[in-house]
């Protein structure tokens, strides 16, 4: 489907280069720069009330009036030029920045889950807020790279915008038409895209290559990437408890989720998108109405979280849990521990047995080779738990498949980034895995050791308190 060719409304003419410039400085236009880099650079947080227009004055200087109207310029309609998505309920899909070409891919929405607008109106301005500040409007034109191949499924929109094909203001206008079409909640333009942007919005957002985890894959490395496995496990985030029952393949790990487990997946995906801190109440209401459940099982599921540590209960209202260096160092030494039994389970079972990790594996190699720094966390704990699984020590497997939940927990509160650590954990697992299969459970133990260590150290210096070197040492220390 090839991009729309929107109807064009004539730009103001611009004064002659004789024309001087005089009067008082175009203060709005100003603001407008102001605004937009505070927004662009927000983050998944700027759905939150520190980014509400009194907020944002008060931290730039500028009256609550000019914000409210640089917000409504940089999102508004004033350079929509054409219809895109109009009639249609949509989500990104995708979006991509490659020298010297921009692309947005929309798809159709599922669903449109209840949302505040306002949280919904920002998230939409700091998207806009990034492409307005990003310096792609003064990219060269002189020549055209090949075009990309346009096939794509049905119902699905492709934006682009090249230097050399059409003007920035309308390119602006149809991102911004589409914008107005998407669903009013945190997963029409989820969080991970917004701290993307956020990150590498000072390097022009050069490299940014962003895809919905559950979106169809678009490019030909994805579409060699499925067809080299029986199943994309790149978009299968969770996994259920061991010994439950799977309806297919043994490494497919999204069947058989139970209520809290299927609450808990939900929890974290708004606590990633919506920049949720520590202590920031969550509504079981608002949970309810978007899984489609009732408030007496998601408030019963919430509690059983909160006995298990995944959330907080205070004064009458579930929160976002604190993390504190302790309770990292506290649930890394469990890890550790059980994950030494276990892989010592692994070395004593038929090499057959460890095909499903071999399979997890993979995954995490085509992670690591296409996809974000959180398709590899989460491949990296499939890949975890399929070795716990392949131990046959069922009572310590389910002891590690808890010990993994609250690890998913800490990392959306703590909101980790492992993209330095890429390289690092895939080189672990194989060195692993290839100590299992050589019957080294000695080797095994201690690469999983280090593994760990370094993953302790990178997720307490996230945390309020810092990394306590002694209580480390003395719950890990061997006999």
């Amino acid at each position: 489907m090839a991009s729309p060719v929107p109807s064009r409304r004539p730009l103001p003419a611009a004064p002659g280069p004789a024309a001087p410039r005089r009067g008082r400085p175009r203060i709005q236009e100003a603001a407008d720069d102001i605004v937009a880099s505070v927004l662009a650079t927000a983050g998944p947080r700027v759905g939150t009330r520190d980014f509400s227009t009194r907020r944002i004055a008060l931290l730039t200087g500028l009256s609550q009036s000019v914000v409210s109207r640089s917000v409504t310029r940089i999102r508004s309609s004033s350079w929509s030029a054409g219809s895109a998505g109009e009639g249609r309920t949509m989500q990104l899909a995708e979006f991509r920045i490659e020298f010297p070409r921009i692309v947005i891919i929309f798809d159709d929405a599922a669903s449109s889950p209840p949302a505040e607008p306002q949280s919904s109106a920002r998230r939409a301005a700091a998207l806009m807020a990034a492409l307005r500040v990003s310096g792609a409007r003064d990219w060269p034109s002189e020549a055209a790279p090949p075009a990309e191949d346009e096939s794509l499924p049905a119902g699905v929109l492709r934006l682009v915008w090249e230097p050399w094909a059409q003007p920035w203001e309308d390119f602006l206008g149809q991102v911004s038409a589409a914008l107005d079409a998407c669903v009013p909640g945190v997963d029409a333009i989820p969080g991970d895209l917004l701290g993307q942007l956020a990150a590498r919005v000072g390097r022009g957002l050069l490299g940014v290559r962003w895809r919905r985890r559950d979106a169809p894959p678009q490019g030909r490395a994805w579409r060699e990437i499925e067809e080299s496995f029986e199943s994309n496990t790149l978009t299968v985030p969770e996994f259920p408890a061991p010994g439950r029952a799977r309806g297919g393949p043994r490494w497919l790990p999204q069947a058989g989720l139970s209520i809290t487990e299927q609450i808990a997946i939900s929890l974290r995906k708004e606590v990633m998108n919506t920049g949720f801190r520590p202590g920031d109440r969550l509504s079981p209401a608002g949970l309810a109405a978007r899984m489609g459940l009732t408030m007496p099982t998601v408030r019963a599921a919430m509690r059983r979280m909160v006995d298990d540590g995944l959330l907080a209960y205070a004064d009458g209202h579930f929160a976002v849990p604190a993390v504190t260096g302790q309770d990292v160092i506290d649930l890394y030494a469990s890890r550790l521990h059980v994950g030494s039994v276990l892989l010592r389970g692994c070395a004593a079972q038929p090499r057959h047995r460890l095909l499903a990790p071999r399979l997890a594996l993979r995954s995490l190699e085509a992670a690591a080779a296409e996809g974000t720094s959180a398709d590899v966390d989460q491949a990296d704990l499939h890949f975890q738990q399929e070795l716990a699984d392949a131990s046959g020590l069922t009572q310590s497997a389910r002891t590690f498949h808890a010990l993994t939940l609250r690890v998913r927990m800490f990392i959306s509160v703590l909101q980790l980034d492992y993209s330095p650590a890429v390289e690092r954990i895939l080189a672990d697992d194989r060195r692993i895995l290839a100590a299992l299969l050589e019957g080294a459970p000695d080797d095994a133990v201690a690469r999983w050791r280090a593994k760990l260590d370094n993953a302790v150290r990178h997720m307490t210096a996230l945390s309020p308190t810092s990394f306590d070197r002694d209580l480390w040492g003395r719950l890990t220390a061997w006999r």
